[in-house]
């Protein structure tokens, strides 16, 4: 078989998916008039072109093998909410790329999802499509769409670049994947979530602190990328929901599922109403999803969940909102560990301790740490850099200092403390090197 069925209609839950046919013109029409990006490209103008192409050119598609074009329906209406097909099937291999498109109106509702999945299970049957792999390409940028994918259990197979064209030029795609096996390991799961879920209603939930290290995205765990891909919904905290954060772009590159919530970031100043608030809003929004029937909340946060962390402050209050949730943790890489990486410096050695302080509070913990000899990091100390680099050169300790700020991000600045002039950011990181003289000195 080298052809598409013209006539298939294919049912899903809360979804259908059936031939073009003249009943759609004036819907068809409708969306063009508003400028509703979700046709194919190939659908013409309203008029005698769009008649003939809804009655016999969309028709002709399949009967030839070049691809396949269906209306995602209303199952109790008929009513055209958007577009699926297969498009560039390679009849050798057994492979085509799956496309869809949802009408604005309709979106939110989970159709996108339905529909993929009903038409990918028919395309890799031996006797429905009789496929052997389906491919779906989505721009780095469009996370719906990538959260539509993996919801239909589609695998990421890696990055093409400038694989796409997008408003402002050339853009990279996620390239994803289904095959055959891929859909029974999906059943096999879908069955056990099913299960579990008359036993969830009415659970507690569990959130977990998920750290993604200081900005690159390669220094997550592969702890950490299972548990945000598995989890339900994810959480990123953000300074405004029009800004994406530091841990959003980490969360990005290995799903689409982040939700920003607001938190206070750059407050100073102890508990302000602003802060208060905001860890008051999130945790709502952790606990309205375990009553809304997820199993797990995920919350990313920059460097360790467990290192000055905002995550403390919201499992603190879920605690206080829900105090049966299970809180865990999966460790993350702080800012002192790649910098030190980043920048060859040995953290501690020997019978060595480690003073970490961060320096909202002022230097003076800074100056009595450096008289220990022994190794002192220094974190958030943008706003008091100049008596910093002061208490290094007064301890005699500066020229082995090493600064480093948006570590793994562009930017990132990586250099000798006794470089550092006027302002830094605030997230910056200083290294104090331990007093070594000799191999095994400090044992």
């Amino acid at each position: 078989m080298s052809t598409f069925d013209e006539a298939l209609t294919l049912e899903g839950e809360d979804v259908l998916l059936r031939p073009f046919g003249l009943r759609d013109a004036d819907a068809i029409a409708d969306a063009m008039r508003a400028g509703e990006d979700f046709l194919p490209p190939n659908v013409p103008p309203p008029g005698e072109a769009l008649a003939w192409w809804l009655e016999t050119g969309a028709h002709q598609i399949p009967r030839s093998g070049r691809g396949l074009h269906l209306v995602v329906a209303d199952p109790r209406t008929g009513e055209l909410n958007g577009t699926i097909g297969l498009y560039r099937p390679d009849w050798p291999v057994r492979a085509a790329e799956a496309g869809y498109g949802i009408r604005p109106g309709a979106r939110g509702r989970g159709l996108a999802t339905g529909a993929l999945r009903v038409l990918a299970r028919w395309a890799l049957r031996a006797d429905g499509g009789g496929l052997n792999r389906i491919e779906l390409r989505a721009g780095t940028g469009n996370h719906a769409s990538v959260r539509v994918a993996e919801k239909a259990g589609f695998r990421r197979e890696g990055l093409l670049r400038s694989a796409g064209r997008g408003p402002r030029g050339l853009v990279d795609q996620h390239l994803f994947s289904l095959i055959a096996a891929d859909l029974a390991d999906h059943d096999r799961a879908g069955q056990a979530d099913r299960a579990g879920q008359a036993g969830r209603a009415g659970r507690a939930g569990r959130l977990v602190g998920v750290g993604v290290g200081p900005g690159d995205p390669e220094l997550v765990t592969a702890k950490g990328v299972r548990v945000l891909r598995e989890a339900d919904v994810v959480l990123v905290p953000v300074m405004a929901l029009d800004e994406e954060g530091r841990a959003e772009s980490v969360v990005r590159a290995y799903t689409g599922k982040a939700e920003r919530v607001v938190f206070a970031l750059n407050d100073r100043g102890g508990v302000t109403a602003r802060r208060a608030a905001a860890w008051d809003a999130a945790a709502e929004r952790v606990v309205r999803a375990f009553d809304e029937g997820a199993a797990t909340v995920a919350f990313a946060t920059i460097g360790d969940p467990n290192v000055y962390s905002t995550f403390t402050y919201l499992a603190q209050t879920v605690r206080e909102l829900r105090p049966e949730a299970e809180i865990a943790t999966v460790p993350g890489i702080t800012a002192m560990q790649d910098l030190a990486s980043r920048s060859g410096t040995v953290l501690a050695e020997g019978a060595e301790s480690l003073s970490l302080l961060p320096l909202t509070g002022g230097v003076e913990p800074f100056r009595a740490a450096l008289e220990t000899g022994d190794t002192v990091v220094a974190y958030k100390f943008g706003a008091v850099a100049g008596e910093v680099i002061e208490a290094l050169k007064e301890a005699g300790r500066l020229e082995d200092a090493c600064y480093g700020a948006r570590l793994g991000l562009p930017g990132e600045q990586v250099r000798p403390a006794r470089e550092v002039a006027g302002p830094v950011p605030y997230l910056s990181t200083l290294i104090v090197p331990g007093r070594r003289i000799a191999r095994g000195g400090r044992l």
